[in-house]
């Protein structure tokens, strides 16, 4: 969710297609359900002004924005033949 609402009450509603943030009835956030990333990261949600109640947070830095790049690159498939030649090797 959007860090201006960190430490405040919020509803979290489940739907067939999607996870729902909403405050005070007003939907603040909303990201899709069955999607193959185990986390969803919406950069949106760092992004802003300080509040008077929570500064905002730092940007990401090139190490941060690295790492965001290497999760977001697809996993490499290989045969399990592969790994059976690299231990062949490696004794």
């Amino acid at each position: 969710m959007p860090f201006r609402f960190v430490g405040q009450q919020v509803e979290i509603r489940g739907t067939a297609t999607s996870v729902q943030i909403l405050k005070a009835c007003e939907t603040i956030a909303v990201h899709p359900r069955k999607t193959d990333s185990r986390l969803v990261i919406d950069q949106a949600h760092y992004d802003g002004p300080s509040t008077d109640r929570v500064k905002a947070p730092p940007p990401l830095g090139r190490m941060g924005a690295r790492i965001q790049e290497l999760a977001s690159t697809p996993v490499a498939q290989r045969s399990i033949d592969l790994y059976a030649a690299l231990a062949e090797v490696a004794r």
